[in-house]
């Protein structure tokens, strides 16, 4: 492929992820995916997937071009469906309206579709690349991947933290570490999530409401998911009184949680999920195994700092954000982000690749990747 070729294909398929981009979780528990069809060097068609069972990005596109797609290339960040689910496989269609070739993104993580799209078109004569900005369209879909694999959630953890590594005083007060900046991309990613998970010491110390702010009414909001063995959060708090409360989920211990409490929540159109606990915590796993049961496809942990640590001891952490803001707070007994049981030597410390950096106002935000088997 000559390079000016290969900067259209480039040129094209950006295009396409920044469509997929613009889908919310509405679209969940199906992946984010953008197309855009092209004929003579112009886009005439483009689409995203914008909820789950409505039309997917291929049909939006074509539907778009109108009779122009006959003889157009399609680009697109994820393989076509090739089997009916909640709308027909878009591989047909794409068949149907003439397209000539078809440059994808990344192929469908699903082992029992992977690659039959693909075999498809080139049955019928349809060219096809795979690969182009491979590493953008698959960050797309990395929660879909592993949903549709692993039968988990893509867990994300969230920390602000001052530059000393604390998210609290030794007082516990931690409003606001960071600056209204950082607080504000806090917001998209929540924004990019299922759902929102912390700890019951955290609701009780800072009765967070754990919404998207932005989305104002009956747009999406994601789920509320406290970690509370004894349903010892206050009757009063934000996520059991404010108008989302039927999109919170207490985890509780089965066995010493008490019934009279059960009874409480439940009549407030909260969701109870009983887990078992070992030495007053739940096997992070067990937790989210049960998120399943709400299709949650991706979990943003946001604290406290034995939460996260919960989740860092059994490396079940796909992705960190961490807020640094230019403050010391200091003290020995002021929390960290991760405080479970930690690590014994430094050999053992968790390396993170797939770096980035980004400035907001003053702060610093980090994110990265844990490489759990080195």
């Amino acid at each position: 492929m000559n390079p000016e070729k290969k900067n259209n294909h480039v040129f094209y398929m950006k295009q396409a992820v920044s469509l997929a981009k613009c889908a919310s979780r509405k679209v969940s528990p199906n992946p984010r995916v953008g197309a855009v069809l092209v004929k003579d060097g112009k886009i005439i068609g483009q689409g995203y997937h914008k909820c789950a069972g409505a039309s997917h990005a291929e049909i939006q596109a074509i539907e778009s071009a109108g009779k122009d797609a006959n003889g157009s290339t399609l680009y697109v960040t994820l393989e076509p469906c090739s089997s009916y689910g909640k709308t027909p496989p878009c591989t047909y269609a794409v068949i149907k309206a003439g397209i000539k070739k078809v440059f994808i993104g990344v192929t469908d993580p699903n082992p029992a579709h992977n690659g039959i799209a693909v075999n498809i078109f080139k049955q019928h004569n349809i060219g096809v690349e795979t690969g182009i900005l491979k590493n953008k369209c698959a960050e797309l879909i990395e929660d879909f991947r592993k949903f549709i694999i692993k039968k988990l959630p893509f867990v994300t953890v969230k920390a602000a933290i001052s530059i000393d590594g604390k998210i609290a005083t030794f007082f516990g007060e931690s409003k606001w570490i960071t600056s209204p900046a950082s607080r504000s991309e806090v917001q998209k990613i929540r924004s990019s999530v299922d759902a929102v998970l912390v700890g019951s010491n955290t609701i009780a110390k800072d009765n967070p409401s754990l919404t998207v702010r932005t989305a104002k009414g009956k747009l999406f909001q994601p789920w509320r998911i406290v970690l509370d063995p004894y349903l010892s959060i206050p009757h009063n708090c934000n996520i059991v009184t404010d108008y989302n409360k039927n999109r919170t989920v207490l985890v509780v211990d089965k066995q010493k949680a008490e019934i009279e409490k059960f009874n409480f929540f439940i009549k407030n159109g909260i969701k109870i999920f009983p887990l078992a606990t070992e030495n007053g915590f739940f096997n992070p796993m067990d937790v989210l195994r049960s998120l399943t049961n709400l299709s949650i496809v991706s979990l943003l942990v946001e604290g406290g700092g034995e939460t996260i640590g919960t989740f860092f001891d059994h490396k079940l952490i796909d992705k960190l954000y961490i807020f640094i803001a230019p403050k010391i707070i200091g003290g020995k007994t002021a929390p960290g982000p991760f405080n479970g049981k930690g690590i014994k030597n430094i050999a053992e410390a968790v390396y993170l690749q797939r770096i980035k950096w980004r400035k907001f106002k003053d702060d610093m935000m980090f994110c990265g990747y844990p490489v759990w088997n080195k």
